[in-house]
């Protein structure tokens, strides 16, 4: 009978609009949708009424329940990371040539061979060098012996000033002569830079040596870093000491690290900017222009709210929400609400409203029930 006095209501609120919209003016015609909203809302309530006291009365009734099952969250740490290759460099990795030409008469240095700090690498020919300073500094000697005696007249106000000052600027010229290949001698011999490793010799005993041909490699691993080229959307986002977990495909590594420096230049061919990684290689196990992949880190958040990202539905206004179960005396029921989110990280997103982090949501039947919906809850997946 009560459901018969509902349907009664509502045909007879039907009746009273249909010839009344021609007819009535516009406040007529929202004075009866208000009412009509009214007595839909009101109808709502005396149906959910209707559909507890039969669960109630009939037994069979909640099976028609839809079955779900839920999960709890509650508040935790999120943090999130943006990927970016780079490749390992040394800064002492270099290609050493020769500053003097030469005959190569002596090779030292070895390949994987380590060396010192000014240890002799490669010995070029000085024959043409030594008779050059010979030649030389018997014309310094001869230009020094004029001067002095030239000096000595000059105090005693013997000759001209001009015959004194030749014979200074001829001895102070053949000096600074002898000095110039003496120090190319020295060039003669190549030294290493620093300690290293003489990763690569690329001329033999022999041959001929000369500025613009390399004579071997040296480098030195103990401390290497990576360069990354990183997109400009995360300038701002990434600085130094920023956490970065660092994967060595090739090596099958990872390892944890934090920014070193960020480059202040945007390259305009490709709009990113470099950043810098440092690390360790006690193991000389990183070689240069390896391949790593950075993990960096720019985002984190302590005790916030954070949820499956499977879980985020979107409704017809193009809204996210979730359903969360509510407990009732007589059964349980699904409530949507609305989310504010924020960024997703390997399956887990942060919401920034909407939820409190003490909720339990709906994992397995989400996508078949709607709000209000009476459900049955159930264990396992």
């Amino acid at each position: 009978m009560k459901k018969l006095g509902i349907l009664f209501l509502i045909t007879t609120i039907l009746a009273s609009c249909g010839g009344g919209e021609t007819e009535g003016n516009l406040q007529t015609m929202i004075a009866k949708r208000d009412s009509l909203k009214t007595s839909y809302k009101e109808i709502g309530t005396q149906i959910s009424e209707l559909e507890n006291q039969i669960a109630r009365s009939d037994s069979n009734y909640s099976n028609r329940f839809a079955t779900v099952t839920t999960t709890s969250i509650m508040p935790q740490k999120f943090e999130h990371y943006f990927e970016s290759h780079g490749t390992v460099k040394a800064d002492k990795n270099i290609t050493i040539y020769p500053e003097v030409p030469g005959t190569i008469i002596s090779v030292v240095a070895k390949e994987g061979k380590s060396v010192k700090r000014g240890e002799k690498l490669v010995i070029l020919d000085t024959d043409v060098l030594q008779k050059q300073i010979e030649q030389t500094n018997t014309g310094y000697q001869l230009s020094k012996t004029v001067f002095e005696r030239q000096s000595k007249l000059w105090d005693q106000k013997i000759g001209s000033e001009m015959q004194y000052l030749e014979a200074k600027a001829n001895k102070e010229s053949m000096e600074k002569s002898l000095e110039a290949l003496r120090a190319q001698l020295s060039m003669a011999v190549v030294t290493a830079p620093f300690d290293g490793i003489v990763d690569e010799v690329f001329l033999n005993k022999g041959e001929l040596a000369n500025p613009a041909m390399p004579l071997l490699r040296l480098v030195n691993l103990s401390e290497v870093y990576i360069k990354s080229d990183v997109s400009e959307n995360y300038i701002g986002k990434v600085k130094a000491g920023d956490f970065v977990e660092v994967s060595l495909p090739s090596l099958g590594m990872k390892v944890p690290t934090t920014v070193n420096r960020t480059g202040n230049f945007i390259n305009p061919n490709n709009r990113t900017f470099t950043v810098r990684v440092d690390l360790e290689n006690n193991e000389d196990l990183l070689k240069p222009n390896l391949l790593a992949v950075l993990a960096i880190r720019d985002f984190e958040q302590d005790s916030t709210v954070v949820i499956p990202s499977s879980l985020i539905q979107q409704d017809a206004d193009g809204k996210d929400f979730v359903f969360k179960l509510v407990k009732g005396a007589e059964s349980d029921m699904v409530e949507k609400v609305l989310l504010e989110r924020g960024l997703s990280y390997k399956g887990t997103t942060h919401i920034l409203s909407g939820l409190e982090g003490n909720e339990e949501l709906i994992v397995k039947g989400a996508r078949s029930v709607k709000d209000g919906d009476p459900v049955t809850v159930t264990t396992g997946s």
